[in-house]
């Protein structure tokens, strides 16, 4: 049951982030953009090559905060394979029968044997 969860865990964390592969391109793509204005902000001498620079590194933080679900995506599934990899190995102790419910020896539950007892009682009367 341990490997079956695990597996699970592993398949979903994998489809999330293959999903989400262009997220961590677009995450490249903003930190070269961010790299680069701000070298080009250290190193300019005029307005304009400042003006050059604030734009560039404007055009990253758009394209971070229009990618950021990705990268949360990207993170959640990262997360969801770790643990599924841990699972499926044995490395977390996680324990399946605590989540179970424990199991009566018949199949009667706690509405029938009150409702027997509720027509026992009339039936007495």
């Amino acid at each position: 049951m341990k490997k079956l969860f695990g597996g699970l865990l592993l398949l979903i964390g994998i489809a999330i982030c293959l999903d989400d592969v262009g997220g961590l391109l677009i995450l490249l793509l903003t930190g070269a953009l961010t790299v680069y204005g701000l070298k080009r902000w250290k190193r300019a001498t005029t307005e304009g090559q400042k003006v050059v620079a604030v734009l560039v590194m404007g055009v990253a933080a758009l394209l971070l905060f229009r990618w950021f679900p990705s990268v949360v995506g990207l993170l959640i599934g990262g997360v969801l394979f770790y643990l599924g990899w841990k699972v499926f190995n044995g490395g977390l102790p996680i324990s399946l029968e605590k989540v179970t419910a424990p199991r009566t020896p018949t199949n009667e539950t706690s509405f029938d044997a009150d409702w027997r007892a509720f027509m026992d009682k009339q039936n007495k009367q």
